[in-house]
This record gives structure tokens, C-alpha cells and sequence, in this order.
């Protein structure tokens, strides 16, 4: 779909962030939510002056969907690792039909587990270079930026490798 809107974490503010392309989810996205318990406690006040420059929305659970979302993600036993900031952005993006932004393995084993869409960074930039905001040598400086010691973010090589296959159709 060309217009989804999203539950954002504080990985992937600062993965755009230290990529110095923070406006790509404000371009790609046609909403975005900041869990206001992430806002308020996790992201870094460089990353909050960033975004003053963009419209986003704190969010807050507002329905039973989404306090029930939280309670059973709270219960669940196989996902009592995810912090109490995790689970509020999965319940936050389950009541509002958004896609939860995350690249953390249990956040989308447990979106998967309760029908909410997921994606993560590699989503981002890949929306971005589908919608022409970004150009193909952008794309793979990005990347490589993305597995290089310049950014705290970890993705195992063999995503990235099976991205550009699926982006370019080949190895590149």
C-alpha cells in the first residue's frame, strides 16, 4: 500500500537519525506515531530537536483494543523480555490499524503473534527508493552505512544481501 501510517521505536529514530535521514519516515509514512512513554524516556533530546522540524503525533493507548493488546503482551510468556516501551508500541499500532517500526526480533515475532503489521529500517529506506525520493546509489550508501561502524545499528549481512536481491533482483 502506498499510504500506511506507523508506531515508530527509539532504534529506528536513531538509526534515520545517525543516517542523517530522519525525513525519510516523515516522507514515506503518511502518519507518524511516537509512543509517548518512547518520547519521554528514550529518545535523545538531539533526535527531539530533529523533530520538531516534522509533523508526528505522541502516541497514547486510547481503546479497549489497545489495553487488551498491552495486557496480553504483558502476559504472553513468550514475550516477557519485551520492555513495557515495546509493548506499548505494538498495542498503540494494533488499535489504530498502523504498521508497528521496529527492527527488534521479538517485537516482530510478537506483532506477527498478534496481527500487526511490521516493518523496520530496511522497510523504510526501501519504501523510499520504491517512491523515488532516494536513488539507487543513495540506497546502497545507506546500506552500507547501516552495517558499518558509523551507526549503532545492527543487521545481520545476510538481510541485507537478501534486500537487494529482492530490491534490484540481483546481487549488487
Amino acid at each position: 500500500s502506498n499510504n500506511i501510517s506507523v508506531v515508530v521505536d527509539n532504534s529506528i529514530l536513531v538509526d534515520l537519525f545517525e543516517l542523517n535521514q530522519l525525513d525519510l519516515l516523515f516522507q514515506v509514512f503518511d502518519q507518524v506515531y511516537i509512543p509517548q512513554i518512547i518520547y519521554m524516556r528514550e529518545v535523545p533530546q538531539p533526535i527531539k530537536n530533529e523533530l520538531t522540524r516534522f509533523p508526528f503525533t505522541i502516541g497514547i493507548l486510547s481503546t479497549e483494543v489497545g489495553q487488551d493488546t498491552y495486557a496480553a503482551l504483558l502476559n504472553d510468556p513468550a514475550f516477557k523480555r519485551l520492555s513495557m516501551m515495546d509493548r506499548m508500541a505494538i498495542a498503540i499500532a494494533k488499535e489504530n490499524l498502523f504498521y508497528c517500526n521496529s527492527n527488534d526480533l521479538l517485537v516482530r515475532k510478537a506483532c506477527e503473534k498478534y496481527s500487526v503489521h511490521i516493518i523496520g529500517i530496511l522497510g523504510i529506506v526501501g519504501r523510499a527508493y520504491i517512491q523515488k525520493l532516494i536513488d539507487k546509489d543513495t540506497l546502497l550508501f545507506l546500506l552500507d552505512e547501516l552495517t558499518s561502524d558509523h551507526t549503532t545499528c545492527y543487521i545481520d549481512i545476510k538481510y541485507i544481501v537478501a534486500f537487494k536481491e529482492d530490491i534490484f533482483g540481483l546481487n549488487s
